[in-house]
């Protein structure tokens, strides 16, 4: 399966599925879904002192829980009939002081056998679109 990752801010096409804790609050069209099983925990937010403080603890505390198979079909599920694109908040250029979980969670489950890329067409578009939208 082909899954996207984006922020809330480039991406507003369909298969929509939120991957933090929270929403914006404005600009954001409806018509997506979450899946908070991906997102961080508010203790991983607020006390982590940085990336090599965050990562190991995003691992072990959200992702490891997790079977990946039964993500990977929820994911599925949500988005259908579209490839998932999974949100979160953070905007590029992406460093050690402004890093995604929603790379880490890519990560993972590239592991289990997903293709995942960042999205880098239009905003309001999305691969799939013009063919199942036929």
């Amino acid at each position: 399966m082909q899954i996207y990752t984006a922020s809330w801010f480039s991406y507003h096409g369909p298969g929509r599925i939120g991957i933090s804790r929270g929403t914006p609050r404005y600009g954001v069209p409806p018509g997506y879904r979450l899946y908070k099983r991906l997102a961080p925990t508010r203790a991983i937010l607020f006390e982590s002192t940085g990336k090599a403080d965050y990562e190991p603890r995003f691992y072990a505390e959200v992702l490891a829980p997790l079977d990946p198979e039964q993500v990977l079909a929820d994911l599925a599920r949500l988005a259908a009939p579209y490839d998932p694109v999974l949100l979160c908040f953070e905007r590029p250029p992406f460093d050690e002081e402004n890093f995604c979980h929603r790379h880490m969670v890519a990560d993972w489950l590239t592991a289990h056998g997903a293709q995942v890329e960042e999205w880098s067409g239009p905003r309001e578009s999305h691969p799939g679109q013009s063919r199942l939208d036929v």
